[in-house]
């Protein structure tokens, strides 16, 4: 008794060749569509999450630049108002685009805890 197993979408030469000229060309043509799609769906969600972070760090700035916008406009009526507003739109502007990064730091240096 003899048992062969074999991975991927194109069987090994000896089994291939057993096959006729239009079957093998069906295989092989198989196996570069799924290919190509795999490609395709792999560049499709790395633009997506490129896409997702500039998206966040658009309205991240547009809403620091607001917060700045507002405590300059607060300022000549309460000092202090204006001050924690500013002092809290800092705060999430580091929150922002440093906190991020050093989760991913984390994540990379602690692999187990994914």
């Amino acid at each position: 008794m003899r048992h062969e197993t074999f991975s991927g979408p194109i069987p090994p030469a000896e089994h291939l060749n057993q096959y006729d000229e239009s079957v093998r060309r069906l295989i092989v043509q198989m196996a570069k569509d799924e290919q190509k799609h795999a490609h395709s769906m792999r560049e499709q969600g790395l633009q997506g999450a490129i896409n997702k972070d500039r998206r966040g760090q658009l309205l991240g700035g547009a809403i620091a630049i607001t917060g700045l916008v507002v405590a300059a406009v607060i300022a000549p009526h309460s000092a202090a108002a204006a001050a924690v507003i500013g002092t809290l739109d800092l705060f999430g502007m580091v929150a922002l685009f440093v906190a991020p990064r050093v989760l991913d730091k984390r994540r990379q240096d602690n692999p187990k805890r994914r």
